[in-house]
């Protein structure tokens, strides 16, 4: 006997009542017993005549129960409040939950019809969505008109290539892309591939070269403020609307990983956000095939077409980089229209420029090398000098490189370690472009190798003290801190200390700040006597990593004494984001470019430099959180 029909059949049947109901999937995803994320069904039902809606009968499940819809529509049913009658008639969508009712509910005289639409229902569900939502839901991709189930498989299989071939491992945001033919809408003729980051994977699209140059120079927020732009991302299916995460798994739509969900959508700030009709859907489409089926060669042309099948039939994509295609001069007159700074590491051919010109003059004595100087060089721009040996050849590529960006850095160092293989800074260019700490790793310790080669052991013996004073260490330098760099990011702590350490004793003056990565790193290994010797070696006393060092050393020595949160307090006084970003769960923003003292951008780098420091110190945080109090 099914006693909740039983429970059914002894209300009062009222034939000319009508419900609306069934079971809905939740705009919220929650984690299950193992933590994966999961989207929790719902029972719901309205009376048509009255609009009372049914409140939750159980909790929420994470499959898909029909009896849990029975349930509730017996739980409405006998609650006087809301119900207090068996209706004539009940309508559902769901044709497998109409067939499952009909068979519980046969005797009891009620009819059970299936609809594609119930208008009372749906507006129920939407308001529903858009309260837990707090109206920032998405569209979903089937809103947009004429777009259609196989259409979005389409789409989901030229998505999963692209993530599949990674295009991002040859090209990344500073390379400006142009889509030559087909055109389908002006805001998708310009574009950047992203992902070289490690962070958001998909493409950019701009509606122009001047609103792409404006993003790279840090302006894109302004600008998203005020015109619509497009992208496709890759996320986890949860970042998807919640249309789109059901349509995935309905329809079992490919996907290459967990995190490779695609969402293809037009922010617009000043009306509704959309989705791609059919055609931009296959010129997206064609367009992620074409560029899963790009070749590092194609790319390093400058210029390529690929003809590729779309949902719409055949489509030919004529694809541009204009970084490839430009030179190295027309490159340093776009730098200086548009206002960039030259990489600091470019201005160290001006010093080898001089040098080499010392180089080819016999001075009998220093006043005489100074006259020679004061008559042919202070003042004057100073004129480049003919590289003589493959190694001078392949360090002026890479003082080209340091002036380009993106695949045309990529391209330079290469083409400077095919003239020299021993060139530290084609080594350093292309660890940077890696996105993979491992692939960087091992770049950056060829270059060590290479400068290693290069000056020999006994440079090392007497130059030690004042390496960063001789241009040609630079490149070593440079590689060194990039390989200790890594190995801090892979966990590889005390290998990492011991390469700062060894920096500083190259050059104690520490032109490249290493003192500040050694010391996060002395604090989260409790290397305690050894951080105390570094903060009182270096008397930074103004910078903000400095002072939030002192505090939690003394902390870690002494516990909440009366001097650690005087230092503590110090600290906060000196710059107070810091302690904002350390105590805030959330992840840090992207390390800025550069800082001034006490600034946001400051508390970023400190908080980015002795974040596992004080997360690993127990009580350390709660510690600073009570005092903040």
């Amino acid at each position: 006997m099914n006693f909740q029909i039983e429970r059914l059949k002894r209300l009062p049947l009222q034939p000319q009542m009508r419900w609306q109901g069934g079971l809905f999937r939740m705009p919220a995803w929650a984690p299950n017993n193992e933590q994966k994320l999961y989207r929790p069904w719902s029972a719901f039902w309205v009376n048509l005549a009255t609009h009372k809606i049914s409140s939750q009968a159980g909790e929420p499940s994470e499959y898909k129960d029909f009896s849990a819809a029975l349930d509730s529509l017996v739980q409405f049913a006998c609650d006087k409040k809301l119900g207090g009658h068996r209706p004539g008639t009940i309508e559902v969508k769901d044709p497998d939950l109409a067939e499952y009712l009909q068979s519980q509910l046969a005797n009891t005289g009620i009819s059970v019809v299936c609809r594609d639409r119930l208008m009372v229902f749906d507006e129920v569900l939407a308001d529903l969505t858009e309260h837990i939502c707090e109206g920032k839901s998405l569209p979903d991709a089937l809103s947009a008109k004429r777009v259609t189930v196989d259409m979005m498989r389409s789409f989901a299989e030229a998505a999963t290539a692209f993530y599949t071939a990674q295009p991002w491992r040859h090209l990344c945001d500073v390379d400006l892309i142009v889509i030559e033919e087909p055109f389908v809408d002006p805001l998708l003729r310009y574009a950047s591939i992203l992902g070289n980051g490690g962070m958001t994977y998909g493409i950019a699209f701009y509606d122009s070269a001047e609103m792409f140059e404006q993003f790279i120079d840090g302006h894109g927020m302004e600008l998203i403020k005020n015109r619509p732009y497009w992208t496709v991302f890759f996320g986890g299916i949860e970042e998807l609307p919640f249309g789109d995460s059901d349509l995935w798994e309905e329809n079992n739509l490919p996907v290459a990983c967990p995190e490779a969900y695609p969402l293809a959508i037009c922010y617009d700030p000043k009306s509704k956000h959309r989705r791609p009709q059919p055609d931009v859907l296959a010129f997206l489409e064609g367009l992620l095939r074409a560029f899963a089926q790009t070749s590092e060669s194609e790319i390093d042309s400058g210029r390529w077409q690929r003809t590729v099948s779309t949902f719409q039939g055949e489509e030919t994509y004529t694809l541009a980089l204009p970084g490839l295609l430009e030179s190295s001069e027309e490159a340093r007159k776009r730098n200086i229209k548009q206002g960039r700074l030259p990489d600091r590491r470019a201005m160290e051919k001006t010093h080898l420029d001089i040098q080499r010109i010392l180089d080819g003059h016999d001075f009998s004595s220093a006043d005489e090398m100074q006259d020679f100087i004061n008559a042919n060089i202070v003042g004057k721009p100073v004129p480049p000098q003919h590289p003589v040996t493959a190694l001078e050849q392949a360090q002026d590529l890479c003082y080209e490189a340091f002036e380009a960006r993106g695949r045309k850095q990529i391209q330079l160092a290469k083409k400077a370690l095919e003239i020299c293989f021993d060139c530290v800074d084609a080594y350093v260019i292309l660890a940077e472009a890696c996105s993979d700490d491992k692939e960087s790793h091992d770049l950056y310790a060829k270059g060590v190798a290479a400068g290693e080669r290069l000056l020999g052991e006994q440079f090392f013996k007497e130059e030690a003290g004042h390496f960063w004073g001789i241009i040609q260490t630079r490149p070593y330098m440079r590689a060194r801190f990039g390989l200790a760099q890594c190995l801090e990011n892979m966990g590889e702590i005390d290998k990492a200390i011991e390469h700062y350490q060894e920096m500083l004793r190259l050059n104690p003056n520490d032109n490249q700040g290493v003192r500040e990565s050694l010391l996060g790193c002395l604090l989260e290994t409790k290397h305690v006597e050894e951080a105390d010797a570094l903060l009182k070696q270096y008397k930074d006393k103004h910078m903000a990593i400095w002072n939030y060092g002192r505090a939690l050393l003394t902390f870690i020595q002494k516990g909440n004494s009366a001097t650690a949160r005087k230092q503590l307090a110090k600290a906060v006084e000196i710059n107070p984001y810091v302690a904002d970003y350390l105590l805030n769960e959330e992840p840090l923003p992207p390390l800025p470019q550069s800082y001034s003292l006490g600034s946001e951008e400051e508390a970023i780098v400190c908080a980015d430099t002795l974040q596992c420091a004080w997360e690993s110190t127990p009580g350390a945080l709660e510690w600073m959180e009570q005092q903040l109090d």
